[in-house]
């Protein structure tokens, strides 16, 4: 059960279409501003890094994070006057049990996905040599690292922003979970068309798995749905050595290889663009809406008055 939260709403008690814009506005409005600064301060430091090992250290990931925070901070502060809880961020939902579950979660869905295409024959591995270039590229704990550098505060930007502020504020403006869940996963397929080889398959598929976040964002907490985000990302980069949503990493020592068409394999895309994932995902999300909900300490336990009672079915 997720319960909203209070806020200040129009007369009729909802939030009017102009108002829930300037909401977003206003958030993506601080989000540009500040990860600006970020980036001009962080610049330099950056420059160096990528000098001392000898390779570019991106700091978009961690740019992007920190004008996310900034702008999902003015939202709640100055418009939803509202709480982190409100977004499933509290001291509860960054409890281990919960983080290594959304881990687990994750990690599952992706390697379950992967065996699928293994057992029929769609997926095999194939030596490779090490790379040339930085110390983080030339070997598999290298690759790791260099992956979870850029993975997590990418998983944790995406998930502030869809799974936490957007879904929240649709879910005050149509007072339904049900639609909060579509837009928010609906936008979250829509930013992944500007990755290498996107298409509408893919896309679909990447609104599937955000759908599916979404209710682990709601039974266990935003940092659960994080976790399960970036397990999902870092499997492909780390464990496979395949493509992360189109987007190319390391694959030293061996790659995983897949025969077949790309709607059945993902192709270059990475095996989340397979139809195989996406009955993985569409299995989970019917299993996890049948499952009973578990007790919420990362959302306020008191529901306003104004709000009716349908609110807190999903």
């Amino acid at each position: 059960m997720v319960t909203p939260w209070p806020s200040r709403l129009s007369a009729s008690g909802n939030l009017t279409a102009g108002r829930l814009l300037w909401r977003l506005a206003a958030c993506a409005f601080a989000w540009i501003l500040v990860q600006g600064i970020v980036e001009s301060l962080a610049g330099p430091l950056f420059a160096v890094l990528s000098r001392a090992l000898g390779e570019p250290v991106p700091m978009y990931p961690l740019t992007m994070l920190a004008g996310c925070v900034g702008g999902v901070w003015v939202g709640l502060r100055f418009q939803f006057e509202a709480p982190w809880s409100a977004l499933g961020v509290d001291g509860h939902s960054w409890q281990a049990r919960r983080l290594s579950a959304g881990f687990a979660i994750g990690t599952a869905a992706l390697l379950l996905t992967a065996a699928l295409l293994w057992v029929t024959q769609r997926l095999h591995f194939a030596p490779v040599a090490a790379p040339d270039g930085g110390i983080l590229a030339d070997s598999w704990t290298g690759t790791a690292w260099r992956s979870c550098l850029l993975l997590a505060p990418a998983a944790l930007w995406e998930e502030l922003a869809f799974r936490g502020y957007l879904q929240a504020v649709v879910l005050e403006a149509s007072q339904r979970l049900w639609m909060a869940r579509l837009l928010s996963s609906v936008a979250f397929g829509v930013i992944h068309l500007m990755n290498p080889g996107a298409g509408l398959r893919t896309t679909a598929i990447v609104m599937l798995a955000g759908w599916c976040l979404s209710l682990v964002r709601e039974q266990r907490g935003l940092p659960a749905a994080w976790m399960a985000h970036f397990a999902w990302n870092w499997v492909m980069a780390a464990v496979l050595h395949v493509p992360v949503s189109g987007l190319p990493f390391a694959t030293p020592g061996y790659r995983a290889v897949f025969d077949g068409p790309d709607w059945l394999t993902g192709g270059t895309w990475g095996p989340e663009g397979s139809v195989v994932a996406a009955l993985v995902l569409g299995g989970a999300a019917f299993g996890a809406s049948r499952a009973r909900p578990s007790s919420s300490p990362h959302v306020p336990p008191a529901r306003p008055s104004n709000f009716p009672p349908s609110l807190a079915r999903s």
